[in-house]
């Protein structure tokens, strides 16, 4: 955050026994200055003096006289906190009195203090803007690579072309992580990186730490071994996708600048009085990180020129969401060799949810689906798919097209893409619903790369069933259909 140094007038003070003649003739002189700051000879501020204070007939007053108590501020406060101490005031001053070990430095005017901190939230916003713009142009096209991958993934291939296959895998997943981390840690800065918190099984939340490095790990060279120390069954309240994301990053971290020898990451859970304490480690036994290494990234992600550009932005996305849940994260030296990167917070603790195993009902076999994707290669990976599903499925490119096919009622679902031209997806949405009978109440399942919960309020609000987030996956694309459709579809396709 920005402090108020390069705010600062450079105004000569005056002295006590100054006329209010002369203040008045350096206002006159500085039609720009708002205040005089009354200071002793030694440099220490005691009263300003404002442009309106002084009147032609305060002429033979003394500034002392005039003065009101100044407001000081260091020379290195932060803009934002300078604004929240001006507003604070009873009587709000034309300005501040910045000060550097009690000797006055020069005056902040109220004036450029408010006006800079606007213009600072306007470029956060068109910065933040930006940022949603590039990651929707790279993120579309790297979901169709990753689509496409899983697809060929499935199919009987060669151990090498198998191999490349996963190459293409991770190094999507690699760079989408990279984005998204750009982004959150975006959205941290300006205190809106959301929590989505539900009642998790934090065994299960290790298990899928484990499922999502453990081919990475193999490739490295590197063992990983992942731990859960706790009671089986114990949940707790939290954003278990955040979690998951802080491990993430860490073991990133760990591989990128470690390339022999074992990676350990565990999660220990203990009840207190407070609620659950959660401890999550991630242990590097190789050496390739040291304690003095990862505190210089911790300290300064940007400026550190110490490990890749993807290392620092990952160290510094955790710590931010680590700080968002109220936690702390820490650097810790092994005895003997290597380092361990710990974070550790409070959540309440839950009674687990029973999830009921993903089987589709034998009646949604030969369910009629309409897509609706702007891009070719998302349109192809959803129709592959549904076949995979034993559906039956039509393809339109916009929200246009898909009102008009939705009204002829021959559909059991439609899978709907948010970001569309002519019409997008929402609008779409509720063009559909307001089609009388059958037609408007078709299952709409929204397929986006945009699916945070303040988004995802927005397609449920315009009257689509769930969302299901790209790149798709075949389980939760699944589970989603089989929640949207009744265990007998209507077969609208044959009625007609």
């Amino acid at each position: 955050m920005p402090d108020i140094s390069s705010l600062i007038d450079d105004i000569a003070p005056v002295a006590a026994d100054a006329l209010g003649g002369a203040l008045l003739d350096r206002f006159l002189d500085h039609p720009g200055c708002d205040l005089l700051v009354v200071a002793t000879p030694a440099g220490q501020p005691v009263g300003v003096v404002t442009r309106g204070a002084v009147r032609p007939q305060d002429a033979h007053r003394s500034a002392t006289e005039l003065a009101s108590p100044p407001v000081t501020v260091g020379v290195d406060m932060e803009i934002d906190e300078a604004c929240a101490l001006l507003l604070a005031q009873r009587d709000p001053p034309a300005g501040l009195v910045a000060i550097d070990g009690g000797v006055y430095r020069g005056v902040v005017s109220a004036r450029g203090l408010l006006r800079s901190q606007c213009e600072d939230r306007q470029a956060a916003a068109a910065g933040r803007h930006f940022m949603e713009v590039i990651s929707h142009e790279i993120r579309t096209p790297m979901n169709g690579v990753l689509a496409v991958a899983e697809l060929l993934r499935r199919q009987p291939l060669s151990s090498d072309s198998q191999a490349y296959v996963r190459t293409i895998i991770e190094s999507s997943h690699a760079t989408l992580r990279a984005l998204n981390d750009a982004l959150d840690l975006a959205r941290a800065n300006t205190a809106s990186l959301a929590l989505n918190t539900a009642p998790s099984v934090l065994r299960d939340v290790m298990d899928k730490v484990q499922g999502g490095w453990e081919a990475r790990a193999a490739q490295n060279g590197v063992t990983l071994l992942v731990a859960y120390d706790g009671d089986p069954d114990l949940a707790a309240v939290i954003d278990a996708e955040r979690v998951r994301q802080v491990f993430d990053g860490l073991i990133e971290t760990a591989l990128t600048l470690n390339r022999r020898g074992a990676i350990e990451a565990s999660l220990q859970a203990s009840r207190t009085a407070d609620g659950l304490r959660l401890i999550g480690r991630v242990r590097d036994a190789g050496g390739g990180l040291t304690a003095a290494r990862l505190s210089s990234l911790f300290s300064d992600p940007a400026g550190s020129t110490d490990g890749g550009g993807q290392t620092r932005l990952g160290l510094a996305l955790c710590r931010r969401i680590v700080e968002r849940m109220a936690g702390v994260v820490r650097a810790e030296a092994n005895v003997g060799a290597g380092a361990t990167i710990a974070f550790e917070f409070l959540a309440p603790e839950a009674i687990p949810e029973v999830e009921a195993p993903l089987r589709p009902a034998a009646g949604q076999r030969g369910a009629h689906v309409l897509v609706v994707d702007d891009n070719a290669t998302n349109r192809m990976v959803a129709e592959a798919l549904c076949e995979m599903f034993d559906y039956t499925s039509e393809c339109v490119v916009d929200g246009v097209e898909a009102v008009d096919a939705a009204r002829t009622g021959r559909f059991d679902l439609i899978l709907m893409d948010i970001r569309m031209p002519r019409m997008d997806g929402v609008e779409a949405t509720k063009a559909i619903r307001r089609l009388p009978g059958a037609a408007g109440a078709v299952p709409i399942i929204a397929l986006t790369a945009n699916a945070d919960p303040e988004d995802a309020k927005i397609y449920l609000a315009a009257g689509m069933h769930s969302v299901v987030e790209k790149p798709l996956k075949p389980e939760r694309l699944l589970e989603a259909i089989s929640l949207a459709l009744p265990a007998t579809p209507r077969r609208r396709s044959q009625a007609a």
